[in-house]
């Protein structure tokens, strides 16, 4: 049964699809790639919360393809057998189940990796550390991937599209674990954002004096070179720093209609009656809570380059190299 509210959401989400999402999906792609590579760059790699951008921006293009692509590809096709085919529909359930952790999973890692970093506690400080990025972000990956594993067990293709038959316990499991999911990295990011901006502030605050007696002039110069490197450590993570704080803005406002569209599915699942109307306009805002974050993710470069002049020099280096480079092949032809 079909109303004239159901037709035309039905309109518009056929709009979204066909003219909206492959424009977010290239821009995705090519943004989150742009990610990679900048944050792998010799002068950004050696920071522990580069590795933490890079396994996001990874993430990202893998929610893309599973949401967008995915789009894409049942809408030129015009058949969508992600709701028919129970083995597609198994993997699309799995994969965007992982994806979607693990992107705000690495939210999280970074705000709190960054509140760590910009403390004015030196124990604090210690524990953001190479060795420990590596544990966290393998021991991270190892848990997702075997969590996950519910999706493909619970969810089934049905007539409304692939996910979990309505009304049984799985059901139930899946709502809590996506309030959960959605709910948790925004309490987290907004916490500990606030957290690493006060602790920027303070960072910005303290004046480190400098001796010029010439008595102690031999050992000022034989400390330099050292004392340049923390300095510009320091800079580095406070860069860094800067740049998860811009973040957190942005993405709670692009997860926020997502998060709360949760909670409208489980309260309308509760409902006694079975309002097809209503229930049409609750999966459309969960879908349009998916389509915004999908855009929030295809930016991310835009936030990042807005929010760090060194992540902006770093993109003009790149610029230079790859232009020099054509210039260069053109030259040999």
């Amino acid at each position: 049964m079909t109303t004239p509210v159901i037709n035309k959401l039905d309109q518009i989400e056929s709009a979204i699809k066909q003219n909206y999402i492959p424009i977010v999906y290239g821009i995705g792609l090519i943004s989150n790639t742009l990610n990679i590579i900048l944050f792998c760059r010799r002068k950004l790699r050696y920071n522990c919360c580069s590795r933490y951008f890079i396994c996001l921006s990874t993430c990202q293009i893998l929610l893309l393809n599973f949401n967008c692509l995915r789009q894409i590809i049942t809408y030129w096709l015009n058949y969508n057998g992600f709701s028919t085919v129970t083995s597609l529909c198994k993997i699309y359930a799995y994969f965007n189940t992982l994806s979607l952790a693990l992107v705000r999973h690495f939210i999280c890692l970074i705000s709190v990796d960054r509140w760590l970093v910009s403390s004015t506690n030196a124990r604090f400080r210690r524990i953001s550390s190479l060795k420990n990025v590596r544990w966290i972000i393998s021991c991270s990956f190892l848990f997702w991937i075997i969590f996950s594993i519910h999706a493909p067990i619970g969810f089934m293709p049905i007539s409304s599209g692939c996910s979990p038959i309505h009304r049984t316990g799985y059901a139930m499991f899946l709502t809590i674990y996506s309030i959960m999911t959605s709910a948790a990295p925004l309490f987290i990011a907004i916490i500990f954002g606030i957290l690493t901006l006060t602790n920027i502030r303070e960072s910005l605050r303290q004046v480190n004096p400098i001796n010029h007696r010439r008595n102690i002039f031999f050992v000022i110069s034989s400390t330099q070179p050292r004392r340049n490197r923390s300095v510009h450590k320091k800079r580095l993570d406070m860069a860094f720093a800067r740049l998860a704080v811009f973040q957190i803005i942005p993405y709670t406002l692009f997860n926020l209609i997502s998060s709360i569209s949760i909670i409208m599915i489980y309260l309308n699942s509760l409902a006694s009656e079975n309002d097809i109307q209503k229930t049409a306009i609750v999966i459309f805002i969960y879908h349009l809570g998916i389509y915004i974050l999908c855009s929030y993710v295809s930016i991310s470069f835009i936030f990042y380059a807005l929010a760090s002049h060194i992540f902006r020099k770093e993109f003009m280096l790149v610029c230079q190299r790859l232009c020099s480079i054509i210039e260069n092949n053109i030259l040999c032809r």
